[in-house]
């Protein structure tokens, strides 16, 4: 297994290993990325970025790994974490540093016109 070390937008590492998708997965809350080869085939790109309180059962038949297959994945990469708040702050930690293509754009202003302003239109 190869290990990986991803910084946040915090700036702290977070470490993570590198798995085949048809290795068997322990039944452990982690945060996990699909991923291909980074450039030159050095490191890792990661491509979509999720947290699951079981991982074995989240990774069988995930609806997001063929779309990541045609993107170039070809590993995912697992850092456990058994705390809740653990798995929910490296996911977010990640996702703004490193803005996985498959997990679209994240929302990093309020909307422009408040809620109040929106009108009700009544149809008969």
């Amino acid at each position: 297994m190869n290990e990986a070390f991803f910084r946040g937008i915090s700036g702290r590492l977070h470490r993570f290993t590198a798995h085949r998708p048809d290795s068997h997965f322990a039944p452990a809350p982690a945060v996990y990325f699909f991923a291909r080869p980074g450039p030159a085939g050095r490191g890792w790109t990661p491509l979509f970025l999720s947290r699951t309180a079981n991982l074995a059962k989240r990774l069988t038949a995930h609806e997001q790994w063929p779309e990541a297959q045609l993107l170039g994945a070809t590993h995912i990469l697992v850092c456990e974490h058994d705390e809740r708040d653990a798995r929910e702050y490296v996911e977010a930690d990640l996702a703004q540093a490193l803005k996985p293509v498959m997990n679209g754009p994240l929302l990093e202003a309020e909307p422009a016109e408040p809620a109040a302003a929106l009108k009700l239109v009544w149809a008969a």
